[in-house]
């Protein structure tokens, strides 16, 4: 298993300007990429303040040249909002900028404020998505290519560059819905789930629900890989960390709001309203792996053990997190953390239920 950093991006407050987030988020991720993560995750949103990066594809784009190993995610482009020849053309041009490093994440999306500016209604996103999956998993890395479904007509096209990586870049799935977990089966695609800032114990009723599909399809669970999204900061300073779970809160707020279905909002930046059953900060505190190093590490050996991820995608900033603390907290991840977390669970690239499936039981 491994760790990727998260980059969501968001503006709390208009303060925090957009050549400032970019800027602080690249120093962010080669401070990652030199503390041993293996991936960096780029979002997609439109519109509003919860997430300023419309296009993660023009991110990977920046960041390539920037960095030397560390791979490069999608997490998600949302496919319904492409056209199907651009895209194509897009995610193998990326690959090259990423010298062979990129990995496409797909989702359906949960915004239907986002998607109706697209002409999509979120009811019908998930079924997009789904032909999507099919189009890009069968298309990705061809040099002619024809496509006719429900919602993609695509006529013969050639298609003179090529994915890097052959046949073409990973694909991952987004989603903790039993659809996501379908999709991931049409090509043993990784899933990767939140627990919305909860603890092991709800990643691990997430992954059981997983497992359950992917049983019922006649496949082995053990078999494809999952991964998870967790809020994570590295600090000795209670008061520190407390703050870094006051911003978790509030982008959880946001990203409630955002859930309510609603297709018209009265301003972009949008209100953090709390909400009832809510966590506080001293929940998010307590169930996420924030803290000193030894803290951190017990909370991520829990997951590991509980739910067998075979990656974990963290929030290393999240609100208005300070940067230097941010920078702090991932040096002290790679140069503290993972030393603590291996010593429990042993190499990290044996860790998780896929990797073990693959030992050989003469190896075990």
């Amino acid at each position: 298993m491994d760790f990727g950093i998260f980059n969501l991006m968001n503006r709390r407050h208009r303060s925090q300007t957009v050549p400032n987030v970019i800027n602080e988020t690249v120093e962010q991720i080669q401070a990652a990429e030199t503390a041993g993560f293996g991936i960096s995750w780029f979002t997609e949103h439109h519109f509003t303040n919860y997430s300023m990066a419309p296009s993660p594809l023009m991110m990977v784009g920046h960041v390539a040249p920037q960095t030397l190993r560390i791979k490069l995610g999608t997490a998600v482009v949302l496919p319904a909002l492409y056209q199907p020849a651009r895209l194509l053309g897009d995610i193998a041009f990326a690959d090259n900028l990423a010298e062979g490093r990129l990995i496409v994440g797909l989702g359906s999306g949960y915004q239907a404020y986002e998607l109706r500016r697209f002409g999509i209604d979120l009811a019908e996103s998930s079924a997009i998505t789904d032909e999507w999956i099919d189009f890009l998993s069968q298309g990705l890395g061809q040099e002619s290519f024809e496509f006719h479904g429900k919602y993609i007509d695509l006529p013969q096209t050639w298609f003179t560059v090529d994915p890097i990586q052959k046949p073409q870049p990973q694909i991952w799935i987004a989603g903790n819905s039993p659809g996501s977990q379908q999709r991931a089966l049409k090509g043993d695609y990784p899933l990767i789930a939140t627990g919305f800032g909860r603890d092991a114990d709800t990643l691990a009723e997430i992954r059981a629900g997983a497992d359950e599909t992917w049983r019922t399809a006649g496949r082995d669970p053990d078999s494809i890989r999952f991964g998870t999204l967790r809020y994570c900061f590295v600090t000795d300073d209670k008061a520190e960390a407390l703050a870094y779970a006051e911003s978790a809160r509030s982008q959880v707020r946001l990203s409630s709001y955002l859930r309510q279905g609603q297709t018209e909002l009265d301003a972009p930046w949008l209100p953090e309203q709390a909400f009832d059953g809510e966590m506080s900060p001293e929940d998010i505190l307590r169930w996420n792996p924030i803290g000193d190093p030894e803290t951190v590490a017990e909370r991520l050996v829990e997951e590991i053990e509980k739910v067998g991820s075979d990656h974990i995608a963290l929030y290393m900033t999240i609100g208005d997190t300070d940067h230097e603390a941010v920078m702090r907290s991932i040096r002290r991840f790679g140069r503290e953390v993972m030393p603590l977390i291996e010593k429990s669970v042993g190499p990290l690239a044996g860790a998780g239920r896929y990797a073990q499936s693959t030992i050989p039981a003469a190896a075990k």
